[in-house]
């Protein structure tokens, strides 16, 4: 095996290298199988609180993989995208341009204001707010007028305000609507990264694990050459590559799922070397398919050449004998 150059993956042929690949990821995976069940038994007979945490912490792990792959994610982007407000200000750092979650939040903050008629807030209970302690009755209500004002004054009111909500709209609001979900993209994303840090450790590990294993090949190989391709390329090798890793951990759960539910983690660390190889794959097919430039063989062919003379006549040496 050629050894590997700091800028490429390797030069050796597809076929043999991902045979020798596949033969040592088995061989590192049989050893970390055995380290990891090792680990979970021993773990349990020493402590009986390390048995439930990791129990819990398998079971955590199946769900990120049964509810945050990388189908799911799509869904909770577009639908997050879909079912928002969006305008042209930008209203928090964590939701930036929603209006619909700005109105949520201003509604948590504030849930004595019912609504806002005319410019001024409806409080139901405002008679006894007001008895209790009208200073701070007041300065609620300014600040949130203020607030209310800021998200307001932010929206594109000509196409979210129209006078027949119960007819769709035309073709110039749909293209209008369509533009204002540019704006939300930056929130979608920040939401559906927020969801994968909401499943806690497991989540971040598993996803963790397969931005890791596709970054470094990635960044080293030869094709593509482009910086802005790798990054455009990251994700979907990282979408394909957490595939791979459900696939290996719906496996050992159908095989070993009825002997023992802690089944997950130990797929997944048995399989390190295995998607790491899975990662690499592709790239290095990419390097392969890359034609090797020729060397000149002294021949110009960008002219004509003279024509070829006949058989036993040769041609005359330049400016006569």
């Amino acid at each position: 095996m050629s050894s590997t150059k700091s800028s490429g993956i390797s030069d050796e042929k597809f076929r043999p290298w991902l045979r020798s690949e596949l033969i040592q990821s088995l061989k590192i995976g049989a050893v970390l199988l055995v380290v990891g069940t090792l680990f979970g038994w021993a773990g349990s007979q020493v402590s009986a609180g390390f048995a439930a945490r990791w129990t819990t912490f398998n079971y955590e792990l199946s769900s990120v993989a049964l509810d945050q792959h990388p189908v799911a994610l799509v869904r909770t982007f577009a639908t997050r995208l879909r079912e928002s407000e969006y305008g042209w200000r930008p209203l928090s750092f964590t939701a930036p341009f929603n209006v619909t979650a700005a109105r949520e939040a201003l509604r948590r903050d504030y849930p004595e204001v019912a609504s806002v008629l005319n410019g001024v807030p409806q409080v139901p209970r405002s008679l006894s707010l007001r008895r209790a302690n009208p200073e701070r009755y007041e300065q609620r209500l300014a600040a949130y007028m203020e607030r209310h004002t800021g998200i307001e004054a932010g929206r594109f009111a000509s196409l979210y305000d129209r006078d027949d909500m119960f007819s769709p709209p035309n073709a110039n609001v749909k293209l209008g609507l369509f533009v204002t979900k540019a704006f939300g993209l930056p929130d979608a994303f920040l939401y559906t990264v927020g969801t994968i840090f909401a499943g806690g450790l497991p989540g971040v590990l598993l996803f963790g694990t397969v931005l890791a294993l596709t970054a470094v090949p990635l960044w080293r190989s030869r094709r593509p050459a482009r910086t802005w391709l790798k990054l455009l390329a990251w994700p979907t090798l990282a979408s394909a590559l957490i595939w791979g890793a459900i696939f290996f951990m719906a496996i050992a759960s159908a095989l070993f799922g009825g002997f023992t539910a802690n089944t997950s983690a130990v797929a997944l660390l048995a399989t390190l070397r295995l998607l790491c190889t899975l990662a690499r794959a592709p790239l290095h097919l990419a390097e392969t398919l890359v034609a090797q430039p020729r060397k000149w063989d002294g021949i110009d062919r960008r002219k004509p050449r003279p024509p070829e003379p006949p058989l036993g006549m040769t041609i005359p040496p330049m400016g006569g004998a």
